[in-house]
């Protein structure tokens, strides 16, 4: 069994019997693992409120077959605006359902856990634009996942939306943006506004801790980026809007 040491997020927290918990979390060396923090929820438990949904730690465990056992957990940012407030608490369970799509297997890659922490960060240092942090960070996993919308030509035509005429449409199944006379051969498709394709567009460049702060746009975007993540998670992946597991603010 090989003992390491990491830093992690943690995505999930579920009671196991009756004094553990087992973990969702995405590492910095490990990738994505499942854990159990056994005694966790002991009233004298060395974890005590460590191990929060969320939260980014430095923990200590070891591999076993099917879990990994965490034995040693150390709060570096806890995330506790966060996991308070509805509004944000529920941008960044979009974020986190995102990463259990996209971000399977046990290959490590450093910016996936930068992104989520900044990500977490941004939600938790803004008044507002909650929902457009979200679509941002599904915006910029998929591209480190390799599946990065085509958002500046059509996918049947090449020609860029701004020269062809008639509405333009986004094709989830695709991962991309069809002129009018290409989107009669696709069925799954659904108009995508100018201002909005602008938006997303301006989204996937711009650091995450800078997007905008407005919620004029943020429904379209939102369903745009999320309609695109399900049609490229692995399996075709349902969204389960029940992680990542923390309790809800009141």
């Amino acid at each position: 069994m090989a003992v390491y040491k990491s830093k992690g997020i943690v995505l999930r927290s579920i009671r196991y019997g009756e004094a553990d918990r087992i973990l969702d979390l995405y590492t910095l060396d490990v990738g994505l693992i499942s854990a159990i923090a056994k005694g966790i929820r002991r009233t004298k438990s060395r974890f005590g409120a460590r191990l929060e949904p969320l939260s980014c730690v430095d923990f200590m465990a070891y591999q076993g077959r099917t879990l990994h056992t965490v034995t040693q957990a150390e709060v570096l940012r806890s995330f506790h605006g966060v996991r308070e407030d509805l509004a944000r608490f529920e941008a960044a369970a979009g974020m986190v359902r995102t990463v259990r799509a996209l971000s399977g297997g046990d290959e490590a890659d450093r910016r996936v856990f930068n992104l989520l922490y900044h990500g977490l960060d941004s939600l938790e240092n803004r008044e507002s634009g909650f929902g457009t942090v979200e679509a941002a960070f599904g915006l910029k996993l998929s591209m480190l996942a390799g599946y990065a919308p085509q958002l500046d030509s059509c996918m049947g035509c090449g020609v860029a939306p701004e020269e062809t005429e008639g509405r333009i449409y986004f094709a989830p199944n695709l991962g991309g943006v069809l002129c009018a006379e290409c989107r009669m051969e696709s069925a799954d498709t659904f108009p995508i506004p100018p201002e909005v394709l602008d938006r997303l567009r301006a989204l996937l460049r711009s650091p995450i801790r800078d997007v905008p702060t407005d919620e004029l746009l943020g429904e379209s975007v939102r369903r745009i980026v999320r309609s695109h993540v399900i049609a490229h998670a692995p399996g075709n992946l349902l969204l389960d809007p029940t992680t990542p597991g923390a309790r809800r603010p009141a």
